[in-house]
Parts: structure tokens; sequence; C-alpha cells
């Protein structure tokens, strides 16, 4: 404090550390791979499932599927850890000279086996000439989506590849002429009556696209300069002038229809000036495809490694607030696939609750190990631990994780109902529940129950204890190191500890408020002890250190009555 001369007060204020926000819960992490991946190689947190597909590519909504069921089903926040590598499964479908007319792709990366094929039905003239096209789109042999009455006819509302690329969530559609093929620089003059320009293919005399004049927009003096810059490779720039002042400038524009830097897609949505269509590289009559025999199957699609996916789910250590993780497994994965990335994400959650921020890994049974308890059991024990719930039906991890995200920390999912979005739910024999349910496999089953609907048997975790004690003890671990945190460099003096303790009393008798935790059934134990201390050696160390018990409520998982009859 500075020395006064001149008599006088001089004032300073010191203010007590302010008490955290109470810890968010109900946030789910998920690594998968999806349709956009973020160019910064960054999570991305959504809230709504618009916004999945806005950010991350309307693909993500299938391709993150566990996702989606997270949100549907009450996550307040999914946050997104895109998974690298792989190849996109592809499709050429044949014109009727036999030649590759319109390739088919997949949004994302993933290896489908035989999983994912196509069927094309035609509609003929009197001629025989195919004038349009029905394409249906099939997964594991059912439809997931069907497209009607498809023509090749640019800028129109059923063209072929503005249908596709616009609703499909599955694919895009490409001109098999004009793959990966990008537009000849140079620039373009628009006449007086602003005539439409066409713009050939690179190092070709194919036209790729024509130049339009917006609506609206005077064509005179207009004029459009296309270059192709070395970086970022295969991108456009387009710069629109009039006369000879520059209007607009749209860069790092590309020809992949599943990008939102699509080059038509930028001009019709930022564009005042200028539009264009897209061209075909076949003549007519030879733009559609044929007719296939039955489904034809994609091939070519890899997913990504089982490393990758561990990368991404290491790069969730980035945000603490998440309380939930789980993986959006393909099916398409072997069994020990799904085990290894289930170890990874146990890893991580153990790893987080050591350093202060908790959460609970979600995973479910393959497909394969649904009707065998054996297997099940092995997939069981080699992720038993308190931070790992493995459920069942297969595919079921990110509805139980958005459920359970929904519900205070306190409240248990046992025989509460779940949502199933059009999953089917398990089916076992009372018999076989017995051995699921108990002690050495500890499965949290989803299973219709006569008279309460689809519910979830038993909320419990591998090691059979309730998911909902481990995540009343997480937020205390979060409270705890919150309120902690804020002490860091203030001075270690009796007020300061005893200002510490009271934010963690307070903060516990709000939680006991609350119900999370409870005394002893006998009243004897209250439901938490705190204390705060530093010996002479924790002092000349600067250490203090929290002491805390607290006691979490437990939902009530039986109940044994005895009933006696008097005479």
């Amino acid at each position: 404090m500075a020395t006064l001369i001149v008599p006088g007060v001089n004032v300073k204020a010191y203010f007590d550390v302010l008490p955290p926000q109470p810890a968010p819960s109900g946030i789910v992490g998920i690594a998968g791979v999806v349709d956009r991946p973020p160019a910064s190689g960054k999570l991305v947190g959504v809230t709504k499932i618009s916004e999945l597909r806005d950010l991350l590519g309307p693909g993500s909504l299938y391709s993150l599927k566990q996702g989606v069921d997270a949100l549907s089903n009450g996550a307040s926040e999914l946050i997104v850890s895109a998974v690298s590598g792989g190849s996109p499964a592809s499709l050429s479908l044949l014109n009727v000279d036999s030649e590759p007319c319109v390739l088919l792709k997949c949004r994302f990366n993933r290896s489908w086996g035989t999983a994912l094929a196509a069927e094309v039905r035609t509609i003929l003239d009197a001629n025989g000439t195919v004038v349009r096209v029905n394409l249906d789109v099939i997964v594991n042999g059912k439809s997931e989506e069907t497209f009607t009455d498809l023509r090749i006819a640019p800028g129109e509302a059923d063209d072929l590849f503005n249908v596709i690329n616009n609703s499909s969530k599955l694919l895009v559609a490409l001109d098999a002429g004009f793959e990966d093929d990008l537009p000849t620089a140079g620039t373009y003059t628009f006449d007086v009556n602003g005539t439409p320009i066409p713009v050939p293919v690179k190092d070709g005399v194919k036209t790729l696209l024509k130049l339009l004049v917006a609506e609206d927009a005077d064509p005179n003096g207009l004029k459009a300069v296309l270059s192709l810059p070395v970086t970022p490779a295969n991108t456009v720039t387009i710069k629109v002038f009039k006369g000879t002042a520059l209007q607009e400038e749209f860069s790092e524009l590309v020809m992949n229809p599943d990008s939102d830097n699509y080059l038509p897609y930028v001009l019709l949505t930022r564009s005042k000036l200028l539009r264009v269509t897209p061209e075909s590289s076949f003549a007519a009559g030879k733009t559609l495809p044929v007719a296939t025999n039955g489904p034809v199957t994609f091939t070519d699609g890899t997913s990504p490694s089982v490393s990758a996916v561990s990368s991404a789910i290491d790069l969730l250590a980035d945000d603490t607030r998440i309380d939930l993780v789980c993986a959006a497994i393909e099916p398409s994965r072997t069994d020990a696939d799904t085990a290894t990335i289930h170890q990874a994400l146990l890893s991580h959650a153990v790893s987080m609750s050591d350093n202060g921020a908790p959460r609970i890994a979600f995973g479910s049974v393959t497909a394969g190990e649904a009707a065998n308890l054996d297997k099940i059991k092995d997939h069981a024990s080699a992720v038993r631990n308190r931070r790992f719930v493995l459920a069942a039906p297969p595919q079921a991890e990110g509805l139980l994780a958005g459920m359970v995200g929904r519900m205070d920390v306190q409240e248990s999912p046992t025989f509460k109902t779940i949502p199933l979005h059009g999953m089917s739910a398990a089916s076992y024999r009372e018999s076989e529940l017995n051995r699921l349910l108990g002690s050495t496999i500890n499965l949290c089953v989803v299973q219709e129950r006569a008279g309460r609907g689809i519910v979830v048997l038993k909320g419990i975790n591998t090691i059979g204890d309730q998911i909902s004690v481990t995540r009343v003890a997480d937020k205390a671990i979060r409270e705890t190191k919150a309120i902690a945190e804020n002490f860091i460099g203030i001075l270690n003096s009796e007020e300061a500890r005893i200002a510490l303790k009271q934010q963690l009393v307070a903060t516990f008798l709000r939680m006991e408020r609350e119900g999370a935790i409870v005394p002893s059934t006998d009243g004897k134990d209250p439901a938490f002890i705190v204390d705060v201390y530093s010996t002479q050696q924790d002092f000349a160390q600067g250490i203090v250190r929290i002491d805390i018990a607290v006691r979490p409520v437990r939902a009530i998982d039986y109940i044994y009555a005895t009933l006696r009859v008097k005479n």
C-alpha cells in the first residue's frame, strides 16, 4: 500500500473468493466418423440435431447415429471428436453404352462389406429410351432411402444430381465423366443480353458448367475471372467484376457436392451477381443409367483404424465438462475391434477421473455377441470397471447415454422407460437375464417388461454398482475441484482454509437438499463430512488438504415383502 504524505485516508479493498457455478451434467462426448470433419481438427459441440447436420454434414446423421440417439433422448450437449482415416465406398452406374455415367459415393468413410447397395429401376418412353429412373439405397437388405422420377436436367428440381446431393444422408452423386475435374481458368465476359457462358473442363473440350447472370442483376460490363490457385490444391477462386471494379470474390471453392464450399452452392447462396449450372459429360439419351439386375453392392470403402478411433477418444480430454462418453462404432467392426475401442473408452474415463474430470463410458454388445451369453461375459470382463456401462441391444449406447444425461445425477435409470426410436429392444429369457444381470456379467439390458413398456431393467455398470451412485460421486469430485482451484494462489491462512471449507460445506448441503447424498438409514452418520487442514510441513510446502466423505443415495432395486395371513 502506498505511503501517505499529506494527511488523508487510503483504503484498500479485499474481495472474497467467489464460489463457482454448479458443475454441468448430461454432456456426452462421442468419437466417430463424420461427413465433413472440421478443418481445425478440434472438438465440435452441438445441442441440436440440425446443428450436427449443418456443422458436420448430412452424412453425420447416419455415421454418427449414436450421437443423434443421445441428443434425441435428452443429452444437453454433444461434443464430437471426428475420427480421421479410411475411404468412402463407391458405385458406378452404367448407361446404355455400358459406360459409367453416374458415380455414387458414400458421404463418409466406412467399410460396408456387402451392407450398402443401390438398385436402379427405369421408366422408358415408347422407343425404349430411358427417360427417368428410380433409385433405392439399401442397407443390410432394407431400403434406407428412395428417390423417384429422376432425370438429368441441370438446375431443375428433379435433376438426379440435385436431388441426391441435397436429400440423401448416405450418398452424393457425381457425373462420372467429370469426376474430380476443375473448370478452365480464364476471364468470362457476359454480353449485354446476359447469354450463359459455357466453361470447359480443364485440359478438355467438354462443357463442365455454364455461368449465368443472377436474377435482377445487370449483365452489362459483368465478367467473372476464374483462377486455380496452387494452394489449396484442387480449388477454384472466382472474382466478379463490374467493369474494372471488383464486386465479389469467392475462394477455396471445390467441385465436391459434399462440401460447404461446393461451387454451385456457394454462388447460389452468397452471390448477388452470378449463378452456375453444371452440365452433363454425356450426349442426350446416354446421361441416365440403365436398370440394374437387383441391388448392386458398393465397393472400396474402408473404415479408419482402431488407433485412429483411440486418438479421437483421447481428444475428448480437451473438454473437461464431458461426463458421459461413447463411440459411434459401425456394425461392420469385428468383435475384437469393438472390445479394443471399448477398452480405449474405459482407459480414457479412468484417466480423466484421476484428473478431476470424471466420466462414465458407454458401449454395447455387438450383433454377433447378442445371442451368446459366453461372448457377452468375455466382453463384459474386458471392460469390468465402475466407469463402464455395457448395454444390450447392439448400438444402444447412444440412446442410454442420452437418457442418463437427461436425468438428475441421483436418479437411477432402473425400470425407467427409454425411447428406442425404431430400434428393437433386447429379448432374453428369464433364465438368461438371471445370468446377464448377475454378478458375473452385469449387463445393462433394455427390454420390454409387461406392464412397464420398454425399460432399462437394471441401471448398472460392469461391476454391478448403480450408475447413479457413480454419477453422484463424480459430481462431488467436479464440485470439489472447481471450488479448490479458485483458492490456488490465496495465502495459506486460517481464514482462507475456513472459507474453503465453508464453500465445500455449502455445496454438499445443496447436494443433500437435492437428495443426491443422504444420512445413514439409522440417522447416526451425516450425509457428508468435510475437513480442511494443513500440517506444519504442508504449510511449508504450500499444501492444503481436504478430506471428504459422502454417502450417495441409492435407488430401490429390490423389494421383499412378507405377508402373514391371520385367522
